[in-house]
């Protein structure tokens, strides 16, 4: 949720891809064929930082993989098992790991940054995929409403 990467490019995450210093994860092969920087803020990097700082201590220094999986240099397989556990302790049904990475679009829609931003962020080629995060920017459409309708009214 706080990279807005795709599961796939998640579970296939690898330190050699990693900037922690800069912030950085670049993601060289992607759904859309191109690669993509993905910023690393906040949470994000603190769980990193945190998961790197594990791995150095249980020995997994080694593995290629930010989240290792069973085989040797192989990432964690698809956690649909672990997910469903999630759901359940939690008391929430019906949510898709790929609705943790529209949260992100729908919460940059929502804090004012633009279509153009929302899509690089998302790695999005098209104006049309992300268009969906267009509806959510209502604060400053509503903005532009009120002050067009108050000056209306005030020379009618």
């Amino acid at each position: 949720m706080f990279t807005g990467a795709r599961k796939s490019n998640m579970l296939a995450m690898r330190w050699c891809d990693i900037d922690l210093d800069m912030a950085i994860w670049r993601i060289p092969d992607t759904k859309n064929g191109d690669p993509v920087v993905i910023p690393l803020v906040g949470i994000a990097l603190e769980i990193l930082k945190k998961r790197k700082l594990s791995n150095d201590a249980t020995g997994f220094i080694e593995h290629p993989y930010v989240f290792p999986g069973q085989k040797p240099n192989k990432p964690i397989a698809d956690p649909k098992r672990t997910w469903k556990r999630v759901l359940k302790i939690s008391g929430i049904s019906n949510l898709r790991l790929h609705d943790l990475r529209r949260t992100l679009g729908s919460w940059q829609a929502m804090t004012g940054a633009t279509t153009a931003v929302i899509g690089k962020s998302l790695g999005h080629k098209s104006k049309h995929a992300t268009a969906v995060y267009e509806r959510l920017q209502l604060d400053p459409v509503r903005a532009a409403f009120e002050a067009a309708t108050e000056a209306m009214y005030k020379h009618t």
